[in-house]
């Protein structure tokens, strides 16, 4: 999967997988919550795999990315179709805030998993674990790159935005000021 992964996106989005991976682990750790290790590492290294796939599909970058990760899933895995499909949930709502959370499960942990890496205070020592996760998989701008490649996707296929959605926000800050260079202010 890492090889499949490393293969279609960029080495920030990769590093960043691999850390939403790790951090994912421990939530679920730290909240009892029993998840195979192959779900949670599945949901992580795919979730933003849309960033790169269906480039052209009219669909957001989360659900182009969760389609692919179930079609690999169910070609590649041991997993059950119902594990499929709560992959396929992780990966399609890990930028929506409170329904993630609230769903539970991997879906809770890999959404968790992101805002960790994002800077937020999840578990307690946070700062040190991402320290040493970015000391291993450097961050490398990871900001920038992820808002660039959605809203390059969202320039090409307007549709790939809908209104309130964090697709949306990135595109419309990007129209906001077309020249600014650095993290998009909708991050």
């Amino acid at each position: 999967m890492h090889e499949y992964v490393s293969a279609r996106v960029s080495a920030p989005i990769l590093h960043h997988s691999v850390r939403v991976g790790s951090f994912a682990r421990l939530i679920a750790e730290s909240e009892h919550i029993d998840i195979p290790e192959d779900m949670v590492w599945g949901a992580a290294l795919l979730h933003d795999v849309g960033t790169a796939a269906g480039a052209s599909s009219p669909l957001r970058f989360e659900v182009t990315g969760a389609n692919a990760a179930a079609e690999l899933l169910a070609a590649q895995s041991e997993l059950s179709g119902a594990q499929v499909q709560e992959v396929w949930d992780a990966i399609a709502l890990h930028t929506s805030p409170h329904i993630a959370e609230a769903r539970g499960g991997l879906t809770r942990v890999i959404r968790l998993g992101v805002l960790m890496d994002f800077g937020e205070d999840i578990l307690p020592d946070a700062a040190e674990l991402r320290r040493r996760r970015e000391s291993e998989w450097p961050r490398a701008d990871i900001e920038r790159v992820l808002a660039d490649a959605v809203v390059q996707q969202v320039l090409e296929v307007p549709e790939k935005a809908p209104p309130a959605s964090w697709p949306h926000n990135l595109y419309t800050a990007h129209l906001q000021n077309p020249r600014h260079t650095g993290v998009n202010p909708a991050f």
